[in-house]
């Protein structure tokens, strides 16, 4: 039996490295050991008291016995006579518990299978706390050290500092990143599982931002010191990524900062990244000069906001809407529209690009909408000028306004009110019927120039197919 006496130093051993709780957690599993392979040996378990010497390190386990003047049938491991007791407990008596050394020579074969059946569960419960303890500290880092063990239905099992077994889940792979087996690969920790878990404790990933958050911070001591930081940071994993920066000191460029001398910074970091592209852009508090430049290399020539409502949940939307060239669409919108999709991520709202041509289209029938001022009959050059000074300079700023609202620019009472309202509302509806048969002319125009096979004008909402550069 000297190989089980090697096991069970080897488990005090386990015991003596061990340090807070887990003490108290292996010797109770050693303890629930020894009942299993008691209770496989004699059909019913031993009462078992398991002791750790703090100074020593030496783990005494011991069989609690009931004196009795005659061991009833089928108990001898429960019970013992008076005369046997006494070997134990010089002073022992009828009634009492006498501690009897656990003897593993006793044990039959399967008695001691189930105790080292226990004994490796022991083990392995040990290191998953260990490893829990450890790493739950440390979400949110870089794991160096890791290896690639196996690729199996895009689940990537890899093994951390040579023994601790980790997972990089298919939803968080980068698009286009193989692995094989032996490859060395470094990720991020978001997660770590239970030491009652059966899987993989340590859940990795490789398309997380905070990857390139991570990456940049090794390669930038100035973001450790506060000196630059990254405001905000968009990314689809294995495509691109797009990351606002800014700068504490006026004199420091943010944006050279992260891209290093001759690049070298963003190179590291992208050949970290499998040549995933990277655009850094210079962070600003104005809405519309970072979706300038989170749209680039697209030219953006306006940019302006719109409230719509969301069909599904019923709440006001903002979308910013961006102006560029109309050979430029391409490029705002990206490969598959990921450019413009990150833009909105980077910016906090959805963006949407529309061609110059689109624009001038909308803009002009907008222009031949308005009704100005001076178009008022009910008012003469004084009043019109009071108006606009007022903020009505048009038939659309004074619809929906109340009568009370018009009356306190100086000289307007309840009866210029109350003509000012109604001929807002006649000229609205004849300029609207003018434009829209103006309209209904360049429909019919247009569909007879195209039944001529010449060329016609962009419509709203059409686009190129030119590709990103």
């Amino acid at each position: 039996m000297a190989n089980n006496y090697q096991r069970i130093d080897a488990l005090a051993a386990v015991i003596r490295e061990s340090k807070g709780a887990n003490q108290e957690l292996l010797l109770e599993w050693l303890r629930r050991g020894l009942l299993e392979a008691t209770e496989r040996e004699y059909g019913s378990p031993q009462k078992v008291k398991v002791t750790w010497n703090r100074k020593t390190g030496d783990v005494n386990m011991v069989a609690m016995m009931e004196v009795v003047d005659a061991v009833e049938p089928g108990k001898s491991h429960l019970q013992m006579t008076l005369r046997k007791a006494r070997k134990y407990d010089s002073k022992a008596r009828i009634g009492d518990e006498v501690a009897v050394p656990i003897n593993f020579g006793d044990f039959g074969r399967a008695a001691i299978n189930v105790f080292r059946k226990e004994f490796h569960l022991l083990e392995k419960s040990a290191e998953r706390q260990k490893v829990y303890e450890e790493y739950s500290k440390r979400i949110g880092q870089l794991i160096p050290r890791c290896v690639v063990q196996q690729v199996y239905k895009n689940r990537v099992n890899v093994r951390v500092a040579g023994q601790i077994d980790a997972v990089i889940p298919p939803e968080e792979r980068a698009r286009g990143e193989r692995f094989e087996h032996g490859d060395t690969v470094l990720p991020v920790l978001i997660e770590v599982l239970s030491p009652d878990s059966t899987e993989p404790q340590l859940i990795l990933s490789r398309a997380t931002p905070l990857l390139v958050r991570r990456l940049f911070e090794r390669e930038a001591p100035e973001i450790d010191e506060g000196v630059v930081q990254i405001k905000a940071i968009a990314r689809e994993a294995g495509v691109r990524t797009k990351i606002a920066v800014a700068s504490s000191d006026m004199r420091i460029d943010a944006v050279g900062t992260f891209v290093g001398m001759k690049g070298m910074r963003v190179q590291s970091v992208m050949r970290e990244l499998n040549g995933e592209r990277i655009d850094i852009i210079p962070w600003t508090i104005d809405k519309k000069l970072l979706v300038t430049n989170a749209l680039l290399p697209a030219t953006v020539i306006r940019v302006t906001t719109k409230k719509i409502v969301n069909p599904e949940d019923g709440k006001e939307e903002t979308i910013m809407v961006a102006t560029v060239p109309d050979d430029e669409i391409g490029k705002a919108k990206g490969k598959g529209g990921h450019n413009v999709r990150l833009a909105g991520k980077l910016v906090g709202c959805r963006i949407e690009v529309e061609e110059l041509s689109v624009w001038e289209k909308r803009k002009k029938w907008e222009d031949m909408m308005r009704v100005d001022i001076s178009e008022f009959s009910c008012v003469n050059e004084k009043m019109a000028e009071r108006l606009t000074r007022a903020g009505f300079d048009s038939a659309d700023t004074i619809v929906g306004c109340s009568p009370e609202e018009l009356m306190k620019v100086q000289g307007v009472g309840p009866v210029i009110a109350a003509k000012l309202l109604k001929e807002t509302g006649e000229l609205i509806e004849k300029r609207t019927r003018e434009v829209e048969e103006k309209k209904e002319e360049a429909r019919i125009m247009d569909e007879a120039s195209r039944e001529d096979g010449g060329e016609t004008e962009v419509g709203e909402g059409a686009g190129t197919a030119e590709p990103e550069e």
